[in-house]
């Protein structure tokens, strides 16, 4: 159960790396008095410890901007002034009516019966905006081309994308229909299906066909995986390998839609490697690799409390270079003592029930933990 300890966790992991001098420790102890107050606050309307938890380190995930802002305030113009205390302003007061002005000294007095001119009503000062409304105008004018930029990037991608499904989609039709591309001899054309129910083809090991719908589409996938869909395979051991089986578990994993081969080297080790299409996929799919990321760190942490014996998942992300014929390979490497370590559980069939399962992938989804897990595992 998470409680305030957990919050001042998260504001440490906040502030890790940065000189803790007096205006960063008062502004730390000002974010972690703030936490704790939402998180009473989620408590007193019910929420659970967790949830409350969850829900309020969402509030605060870096302090990048508020130290940024804090150091861009410009200094007082003096020190002796109190800038609590403003001088008084001077009572306005209406426009008077307009008199006769005296001459100067020595100046001739004119004629008796005449009146002199009245003089001339100074012009009006010319009106000025203030400096706040004009930053403010800017800035306006700055996120809105930023916006329009972003739209018109997005839509320009989601067209390409889309040409390349098209391409692909008319290359697997091609191959399907008889007489009109033969396979090289040795060579087998197989189906495989993940937990989207999207189908996609694999070649040789390679995987080709429709690419994921979108990032929150691999959410959806992980909270698909249910306990009782990997309490059935708990007898899976790396020592005596059953390929078909270990292929069959990856397959109800998040990503399957890219797996491209499932191998047991030696006892206690596992090799899994996803194949992407292009070299932009997987940007496309991730926005910027995070949801990736957590979708491995998840099917890690699924194997290990499935394969009892599994001590070290080896994942291999194969995707094409367009700036020479090879592909580029990232490799990652998860341990089991560095998972438990990180999630402070055992990660085996325990875990594997209904309450148990929620409250690790609860853990999963939380960006300080699967960040630090992959950390650890990049091999790059």
């Amino acid at each position: 159960m998470s409680d305030r300890s957990d919050i001042r966790m998260h504001v440490e992991h906040l502030f890790e790396g940065r000189v803790l001098d007096a205006e960063t420790i008062e502004l730390k102890e000002e974010i972690y008095g703030n936490l704790v107050a939402r998180f009473d606050d989620y408590v007193a309307q019910g929420m659970s410890a967790d949830e409350a938890y969850r829900r309020t380190c969402e509030a605060v995930t870096s302090v990048d901007d508020v130290i940024g802002e804090k150091d861009a305030e410009p200094a007082a113009p003096g020190e002796a002034q109190d800038p609590t205390r403003a001088m008084p302003r001077p009572k306005q007061e209406g426009p008077r009516e307009p008199g006769p002005v005296p001459p100067p000294p020595g100046a001739p007095e004119p004629p008796s019966g005449v009146t002199p001119p009245a003089p001339a009503a100074p012009a009006p000062a010319p009106d000025r905006w203030p400096a706040g409304k004009v930053i403010a105008i800017v800035a306006v004018a700055i996120v809105a081309v930023v916006a329009i930029w972003a739209v018109a990037n997005a839509l320009f991608g989601r067209v390409a994308l889309d040409d390349y499904r098209d391409q692909t989609s008319q290359t697997v039709q091609q191959v399907d229909e008889p007489g009109t591309t033969s396979e090289p001899s040795g060579q087998t054309t197989s189906q495989t299906t993940g937990n989207d129910a999207d189908a996609s083809q694999t070649t040789g090991g390679q995987t080709t066909g429709t690419p994921q719908s979108s990032a929150d589409d691999l959410s959806d996938q992980i909270y698909a995986v249910t306990p009782e869909m990997l309490s059935g395979q708990t007898a899976l051991s790396t020592a005596s390998p059953d390929q078909s089986a270990l292929t069959k578990l990856v397959q109800g994993l998040p990503l399957s839609t890219y797996l491209g081969g499932v191998n047991a080297p030696s006892a206690g080790t596992l090799e899994v490697t996803y194949s992407y299409p292009t070299h932009d996929e997987r940007d496309y799919i991730a926005r910027d690799d995070d949801y990736v990321d957590r979708a491995l760190v998840f099917d890690a942490a699924a194997l290990m409390c499935t394969v009892s014996d599994l001590g070290t998942l080896t994942v291999y992300e194969t995707e094409p270079d367009d700036d020479s014929p090879y592909t580029d390979t990232d490799v990652h490497v998860f341990t089991r003592s560095d998972m438990e370590q990180v999630l402070g559980v055992t990660l085996d069939a325990s875990q594997l029930t209904e309450e148990s399962w929620s409250a690790l992938r609860d853990q999963l989804m939380e960006k300080r933990v699967w960040d630090r897990i992959w950390d650890r595992a990049d091999r790059d």
